[in-house]
């Protein structure tokens, strides 16, 4: 997609990422040397209403349909606005934004919506504000929706979440907990884990961190699901894994004036 919509972030060591101004959705993140990170579906298409398959989504103000609007929300649906770079140097900025005068009717709360990329040699970060700028409080969910490019999911392991809670999507939302040291990828995975810890491991060779979110969502569709997405290739579901920073089994209460703040870190680490 290059119809001025994207915006590249250069790092002196010749890394580099671009956001599309469509939902202020990374679609792309190079570390110097190093393979590309995201997974973005090569059959979709953003659209007005429409959110790209892949990138990094963000969900506000609701995750899933866990709320009357359409799934995920319309933050990824809406144009954002580029309000300063991207910056050029060791660390390389760019800042978007998405409040209430942007965004169709339906839902009546104003807010104001900041992501901060910040682009550094080795990782990448992704900051979320959430303001509330009307008169009275509101709640919400959400998350930043990260999908990861992997050689063959079925190889890949989501560590750091054994012994936690989760709330199964894939089995109608039942609560279980995990007994495993891995999170494997054989079939559809679909689960929030609730008060999640602040860094997990994505086998092999990255590490994600979170500050702000308290939970996280680990998610592949399986080759039976993928075949029903009209967005991918049935056989992506090897291609990607979803691991996000999500603030979803407690919802945000957002006192007016008030700001809330999260962010999700991605590192590459040696194999």
């Amino acid at each position: 997609m290059d119809d001025g919509t994207l915006v590249t972030l250069h790092g002196t060591d010749g890394s580099e990422a671009a956001v599309s101004l469509h939902g202020a959705q990374l679609l792309s993140w190079r570390p110097a040397g190093q393979r590309e990170q995201i997974y973005t579906s090569p059959t979709s298409q953003p659209a007005a209403g429409k959110a790209l398959r892949g990138g990094a989504p963000i969900c506000f103000p609701q995750f899933a349909q866990r709320g009357p609007l359409a799934k995920h929300g319309f933050a990824r649906t809406s144009r954002w606005e580029l309000v300063t770079g991207p910056s050029h140097g060791a660390v390389s900025e760019a800042t978007f934004q998405l409040d209430s005068t942007m965004v169709a009717a339906g839902w009546e709360h104003p807010f104001c919506l900041v992501l901060v990329v910040k682009l550094g040699p080795g990782w990448l970060e992704l900051h979320l504000q959430a303001a509330n700028t009307g008169r009275q409080a509101f709640e919400f969910t959400g998350a930043i929706h990260t999908y990861f490019a992997v050689d063959d999911v079925r190889q890949a392991a989501v560590r750091g979440l054994q012994g936690l809670r989760y709330e199964d999507s894939a089995d109608g939302g039942v609560v279980k907990e995990d007994a495993e040291a891995e999170v494997r990828f054989a079939g559809e995975v679909d689960r929030i884990y609730l008060g999640a810890p602040a860094e997990v491991e994505l086998a092999p060779g990255r590490r994600i961190t979170q500050q702000g979110f308290e939970d996280t969502v680990v998610w592949n569709p399986g080759p039976v699901k993928a075949a029903t997405l009209g967005d991918m290739p049935a056989a992506d579901w090897t291609r990607m894994v979803c691991v996000e920073a999500a603030v979803v089994g407690r919802p945000v209460s957002l006192a007016p004036g008030k700001t809330w703040r999260g962010m999700q870190r991605i590192s590459v680490v040696p194999a």
